[in-house]
């Protein structure tokens, strides 16, 4: 009687690295592994990243979907929502140059494939805590290597019984290897007979096949590590139960660390009041001197500009530390009442309150440091991840009141927003507009940051190359290091020259190079950059 598959899945869990895996088919696992292993080796290697990314993602899934139908197991209906950013972030990378956010993109793309392999079959995303989150890659990246031999072997053994007509394949690759020497031998010589025969010889040997044999043997490598890893991943996503375990032995030891060490509800209460004395006298300055006017700061000895445009650093990490202190405090603090829960949310929460009124500060000094000396890429991530924290402590003072335990997942959904939110913005095309527009307005920009911009950029790059025709010679810009013998600058430049320039190489960058154009690689960026450098006249 053949057993059935919920018959397999109840029997006893053995040792993780030896135990028989709950698979119908594990040759087409298998299968399925190695070919997304040679399928990412030529999606991604020397080649820049574009569509690739979204359709190696699509390829994953694939994969999922054909080997779960095979073993009756479909994705859980309560992790459906992990698709829609898994394909937003991977089809960014043909949107986007940027290599802050494509190197976002391809950590989420990561992350969220290790979340939907996880909970693939069983379980729910929502359920874990911020150290699960973080941990949870490296769990899957380590139980994929810990699958992969017991998902392959008995792919092997069924190999070796020849199922199918199987049995073939081995006498076959034996007899490839043991021919090899015999043609090698023969073409040599024949090579040698026919000067004809040994031109075409040399041409079909012309791909530098020797000279790239260390080359392609690492690729072999790569490709055997990636599909081991997928052939893990792709068993565990159909292998594991509700019954599994879904925390770490590190998290697991993390939850009992109250038990053993915890803060007194009067420690506890002592802390979040003196840091709230403390940040309430920092806000009552903020509303008399920084939104009171430039008047007041004037009388306390400063000039408005030196008192606003610095701090926003600061301001940003106190906040993300008191988001982490209540975090810790609420983990390890002991409340035996009510009235005690009460009185901390409420503590809390004024601690928010406060934290909210530095992140208004911290953006309006930002603005005021931004008008002076114009946008950059760090500048405007801290613009979103401000935009972000805020959305995020405010989720926080809810939960705290309602559903603690919902704190996590919402800081997940918070740092998907924060680099969707980059992506959507186009940070390097909104820097050149708006740095361009305040050129327009002031006459000063600053053309050797524009030029080091992505090719996100090169549109309005190529605008702001009109808007600065006719430079006066005061608006000369130093473009190389200062010389060793003095403080003076040796080289300078106007601001239409560096653009000039720098388009230029663009230019010779695109025709010199053309792996760009191949459809793997294709980015809609790429091409506008490359349609506006081809109708501009760079002779």
């Amino acid at each position: 009687m053949e057993t059935t598959h919920e018959e397999l899945i109840a029997k006893p869990i053995e040792s993780e690295a030896t135990r028989p895996l709950p698979l119908r088919a594990p040759m087409r696992l298998v299968q399925t592994a190695v070919f997304l292993g040679i399928a990412a080796d030529w999606l991604f290697y020397d080649r820049p990243l574009g569509i690739s990314l979204l359709l190696f993602v699509g390829l994953v899934l694939a994969g999922l979907w054909w080997n779960g139908r095979r073993e009756a197991i479909t994705l859980a209906k309560q992790n459906l929502w992990l698709l829609l950013p898994l394909l937003f972030f991977a089809s960014m990378a043909a949107l986007r140059t940027n290599s802050t956010l494509t190197t976002l993109n391809v950590l989420a793309v990561l992350c969220l494939l290790a979340y939907l392999a996880f909970f693939y079959a069983a379980g729910r995303v929502a359920n874990l805590n911020l150290f699960g989150y973080a941990l949870l890659p490296l769990r899957v990246f380590g139980h994929s290597l810990a699958l992969a031999a017991p998902v392959i072997r008995p792919s092997v053994q069924q190999m070796r019984r020849g199922e199918n007509g199987r049995a073939r394949l081995l006498p076959l690759f034996r007899g490839l290897l043991l021919a090899l020497p015999i043609l090698l031998v023969f073409t040599l010589l024949l090579s040698s007979a026919d000067l004809i025969f040994a031109d075409y010889v040399e041409e079909l040997f012309s791909l530098d096949i020797f000279d790239r044999l260390g080359e392609w043997i690492w690729r072999g490598i790569l490709i055997l590590f990636m599909s081991i890893t997928f052939a893990g991943g792709l068993a565990l996503a159909l292998t594991r139960r509700v019954e599994d375990e879904e925390q770490s032995r590190l998290e697991r030891g993390l939850a009992t660390l109250p038990s053993h060490f915890s803060v007194g509800f009067i420690e506890t209460s002592t802390i979040l009041v003196l840091v709230n004395m403390l940040f309430a006298a920092f806000v009552g300055i903020q509303f008399t001197y920084l939104f009171g006017g430039a008047a007041n700061v004037t009388e306390a000895g400063y000039t408005f500009a030196d008192y606003a445009r610095r701090g926003f650093f600061e301001l940003l990490t106190v906040a993300i530390l008191t988001m982490l202190l209540v975090l810790g405090l609420n983990w390890l603090s002991r409340r035996e009442s009510k009235r005690q829960i009460r009185l901390f949310n409420g503590l809390g929460s004024v601690l928010i309150g406060l934290v909210l009124v530095m992140l208004v500060s911290a953006w309006r000094r930002m603005a005021l440091y931004e008008a002076a000396f114009g946008y950059t890429e760090l500048r405007l991530i801290v613009y979103v991840c401000m935009a972000w924290l805020a959305i995020t402590l405010v989720w926080f003072f809810l939960t705290l009141w309602v559903r603690p335990d919902r704190f996590a997942i919402g800081a997940l959904v918070a740092i998907m927003g924060f680099v969707a939110t980059l992506n959507l913005i186009n940070p390097d095309a909104f820097i050149a507009r708006q740095n361009l527009a305040r050129y327009e307005q002031t006459g000063d920009l600053d053309a050797s940051y524009l030029a080091s911009l992505s090719n996100d950029a090169v549109p309005e790059l190529v605008r702001g190359l009109g808007l600065t025709v006719g430079d006066a010679e005061e608006q000369l810009l130093p473009i190389c290091a200062r010389s060793w013998l003095s403080d003076e600058y040796d080289c300078y430049a106007t601001p239409h020259e560096i653009l000039r320039e720098e388009l230029t190489s663009r230019y010779e960058q695109f025709t010199g190079d053309d792996s760009w154009r191949r459809w793997p690689s294709f980015n809609v960026a790429r091409w506008q950059a490359w349609g506006a450098l081809s109708f501009l006249d760079i002779s």
